[in-house]
Protein backbone atom coordinates (compact mmCIF):
# COMPACT_ATOMS: atom_id res chain seq x y z
CA UNK A 1 0.00 0.00 0.00
CA UNK A 2 1.32 3.59 -0.82
CA UNK A 3 1.63 5.61 1.59
CA UNK A 4 2.57 9.87 1.31
CA UNK A 5 3.20 12.18 3.86
CA UNK A 6 1.79 14.82 1.78
CA UNK A 7 1.38 16.22 -1.52
CA UNK A 8 0.53 18.86 -3.95
CA UNK A 9 -3.17 18.33 -3.69
CA UNK A 10 -2.83 16.96 -0.16
CA UNK A 11 -1.22 19.54 2.21
CA UNK A 12 -0.83 19.44 5.55
CA UNK A 13 -0.14 22.65 8.09
CA UNK A 14 1.70 22.68 11.51
CA UNK A 15 -0.24 24.65 14.57
CA UNK A 16 1.51 21.75 17.04
CA UNK A 17 3.24 25.02 18.81
CA UNK A 18 -0.10 26.64 18.95
CA UNK A 19 -3.06 23.54 19.29
CA UNK A 20 -1.47 21.36 22.14
CA UNK A 21 -2.07 17.44 22.73
CA UNK A 22 -4.23 18.62 26.03
CA UNK A 23 -6.26 20.90 23.69
CA UNK A 24 -6.89 17.14 21.66
CA UNK A 25 -7.71 15.44 24.64
CA UNK A 26 -10.46 18.27 25.70
CA UNK A 27 -12.07 17.80 22.06
CA UNK A 28 -12.21 14.48 22.57
CA UNK A 29 -14.15 14.69 26.00
CA UNK A 30 -16.28 16.81 24.10
CA UNK A 31 -16.98 14.69 21.51
CA UNK A 32 -17.32 11.03 23.78
CA UNK A 33 -19.99 13.25 25.68
CA UNK A 34 -22.08 14.03 22.72
CA UNK A 35 -21.65 10.66 21.51
CA UNK A 36 -22.91 10.11 24.62
CA UNK A 37 -25.93 11.69 24.32
CA UNK A 38 -27.22 10.71 21.36
CA UNK A 39 -26.50 13.64 19.15
CA UNK A 40 -24.83 11.29 16.24
CA UNK A 41 -25.80 10.17 13.03
CA UNK A 42 -26.50 6.29 13.15
CA UNK A 43 -26.51 5.88 9.67
CA UNK A 44 -22.73 5.56 8.07
CA UNK A 45 -20.24 6.30 9.01
CA UNK A 46 -21.31 5.52 12.72
CA UNK A 47 -20.92 7.91 15.49
CA UNK A 48 -20.35 11.28 13.73
CA UNK A 49 -21.59 14.27 15.20
CA UNK A 50 -24.88 15.87 13.68
CA UNK A 51 -24.23 19.85 15.18
CA UNK A 52 -21.53 21.86 13.52
CA UNK A 53 -19.05 21.67 16.69
CA UNK A 54 -17.27 24.70 15.39
CA UNK A 55 -20.27 26.60 16.63
CA UNK A 56 -19.61 25.16 20.16
CA UNK A 57 -18.55 27.69 22.90
CA UNK A 58 -16.03 26.14 24.84
CA UNK A 59 -13.06 28.00 23.79
CA UNK A 60 -10.89 25.29 22.30
CA UNK A 61 -12.81 25.15 19.10
CA UNK A 62 -11.93 29.03 18.80
CA UNK A 63 -8.35 27.77 18.27
CA UNK A 64 -9.52 24.80 15.80
CA UNK A 65 -11.68 27.14 14.41
CA UNK A 66 -8.77 30.18 13.45
CA UNK A 67 -6.25 27.65 12.38
CA UNK A 68 -8.29 25.70 10.07
CA UNK A 69 -9.16 29.34 8.38
CA UNK A 70 -5.37 29.85 8.18
CA UNK A 71 -4.66 26.67 6.79
CA UNK A 72 -7.42 27.26 4.14
CA UNK A 73 -5.63 30.81 3.41
CA UNK A 74 -2.19 29.38 3.31
CA UNK A 75 -3.78 25.89 0.82
CA UNK A 76 -5.15 28.92 -1.71
CA UNK A 77 -2.30 31.13 -1.45
CA UNK A 78 -4.64 34.20 -0.87
CA UNK A 79 -7.39 35.56 1.55
CA UNK A 80 -10.85 34.45 0.56
CA UNK A 81 -14.30 35.62 1.31
CA UNK A 82 -15.74 32.44 3.21
CA UNK A 83 -18.97 31.25 3.39
CA UNK A 84 -20.15 28.49 5.27
CA UNK A 85 -18.09 26.44 7.91
CA UNK A 86 -19.32 22.92 9.06
CA UNK A 87 -17.43 20.90 11.01
CA UNK A 88 -18.32 17.64 12.92
CA UNK A 89 -16.17 14.78 14.65
CA UNK A 90 -16.47 10.68 14.12
CA UNK A 91 -15.28 7.93 16.36
CA UNK A 92 -14.50 4.53 15.40
CA UNK A 93 -12.94 1.22 16.56
CA UNK A 94 -12.78 -2.47 15.58
CA UNK A 95 -16.05 -2.46 17.84
CA UNK A 96 -18.30 -0.66 15.36
CA UNK A 97 -15.98 -0.87 12.53
CA UNK A 98 -17.59 -0.75 8.86
CA UNK A 99 -17.04 -2.50 5.74
CA UNK A 100 -14.54 0.56 4.28
CA UNK A 101 -15.98 -0.41 0.98
CA UNK A 102 -18.95 1.35 1.84
CA UNK A 103 -16.86 4.43 2.76
CA UNK A 104 -15.89 6.40 -0.05
CA UNK A 105 -17.11 9.62 -0.29
CA UNK A 106 -16.22 13.51 -1.36
CA UNK A 107 -17.87 16.34 0.38
CA UNK A 108 -18.31 18.33 -3.42
CA UNK A 109 -21.28 18.75 -4.76
CA UNK A 110 -22.24 21.81 -7.28
CA UNK A 111 -22.76 25.47 -6.28
CA UNK A 112 -25.08 27.91 -8.10
CA UNK A 113 -23.04 30.41 -6.30
CA UNK A 114 -19.69 29.99 -7.89
CA UNK A 115 -18.42 28.98 -4.42
CA UNK A 116 -15.74 26.43 -4.20
CA UNK A 117 -15.31 24.26 -1.30
CA UNK A 118 -12.20 23.00 0.81
CA UNK A 119 -12.07 20.25 3.24
CA UNK A 120 -9.55 19.90 6.08
CA UNK A 121 -9.07 16.70 9.03
CA UNK A 122 -7.10 16.73 12.06
CA UNK A 123 -6.32 13.98 14.09
CA UNK A 124 -7.34 14.23 17.44
CA UNK A 125 -6.33 10.79 18.78
CA UNK A 126 -5.40 7.87 17.37
CA UNK A 127 -4.68 4.78 19.72
CA UNK A 128 -1.43 3.73 20.69
CA UNK A 129 -1.83 -0.16 20.40
CA UNK A 130 -2.32 0.24 16.38
CA UNK A 131 0.18 -2.01 14.07
CA UNK A 132 0.49 0.26 11.67
CA UNK A 133 0.30 4.35 12.28
CA UNK A 134 0.68 5.03 8.57
CA UNK A 135 -2.64 3.33 7.70
CA UNK A 136 -4.78 5.00 10.26
CA UNK A 137 -5.19 8.23 8.63
CA UNK A 138 -7.02 9.21 5.21
CA UNK A 139 -6.87 6.72 2.44
CA UNK A 140 -7.32 9.06 -0.98
CA UNK A 141 -8.87 7.72 -4.36
CA UNK A 142 -8.02 9.86 -6.72
CA UNK A 143 -9.41 8.75 -9.92
CA UNK A 144 -12.53 7.42 -7.73
CA UNK A 145 -13.22 4.59 -5.37
CA UNK A 146 -11.14 1.27 -7.19
CA UNK A 147 -10.13 2.98 -10.33
CA UNK A 148 -6.27 2.55 -9.36
CA UNK A 149 -3.54 4.51 -7.74
CA UNK A 150 -5.47 5.03 -4.09
CA UNK A 151 -2.86 5.62 -1.48
CA UNK A 152 -2.96 6.31 2.31
CA UNK A 153 -1.80 10.07 3.97
CA UNK A 154 -0.06 9.07 6.99
CA UNK A 155 -1.51 11.00 9.91
CA UNK A 156 0.26 14.11 11.47
CA UNK A 157 -0.72 14.92 14.96
CA UNK A 158 -0.78 18.73 15.34
CA UNK A 159 -1.17 19.43 11.59
CA UNK A 160 -4.55 20.49 9.49
CA UNK A 161 -4.59 18.55 6.27
CA UNK A 162 -6.44 20.61 3.64
CA UNK A 163 -7.72 19.57 0.31
CA UNK A 164 -10.03 20.22 -2.66
CA UNK A 165 -13.63 18.67 -1.42
CA UNK A 166 -14.50 16.82 -4.24
CA UNK A 167 -11.05 14.39 -3.80
CA UNK A 168 -12.66 11.31 -2.74
CA UNK A 169 -11.59 9.45 0.44
CA UNK A 170 -12.70 7.60 3.21
CA UNK A 171 -11.29 6.68 6.95
CA UNK A 172 -7.63 4.82 6.95
CA UNK A 173 -7.71 1.31 8.68
CA UNK A 174 -9.09 0.72 12.00
CA UNK A 175 -6.85 -1.32 14.08
CA UNK A 176 -7.79 -1.22 17.67
CA UNK A 177 -10.46 -1.32 20.02
CA UNK A 178 -9.70 2.49 21.41
CA UNK A 179 -11.65 5.00 19.90
CA UNK A 180 -9.94 7.03 16.88
CA UNK A 181 -11.02 10.55 16.98
CA UNK A 182 -11.05 13.04 13.88
CA UNK A 183 -12.22 16.75 13.36
CA UNK A 184 -13.69 17.08 9.64
CA UNK A 185 -14.46 20.52 8.09
CA UNK A 186 -15.68 21.86 5.16
CA UNK A 187 -15.14 25.71 3.97
CA UNK A 188 -16.85 26.97 0.99
CA UNK A 189 -15.27 29.86 -0.13
CA UNK A 190 -15.53 32.58 -3.29
CA UNK A 191 -12.68 32.21 -5.70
Amino acid sequence: MKVVDQNKTFRKYDFSSFITREDDKEACKIIKGIIDSGNYFTNSPKYQTKENLFARSEDVWLKYRNTFLVACFAYLGKEVRVGNRKSWSFMTNLDGAEDRDKLWHHHWYPSQSGMKMLSGLWYLDIPDDVDDMDLCGTEIAPYGPRRGGEFFVKPTFGNWLIYPSDQWHRPGIVQSNQYRFVLAVDLEYYP
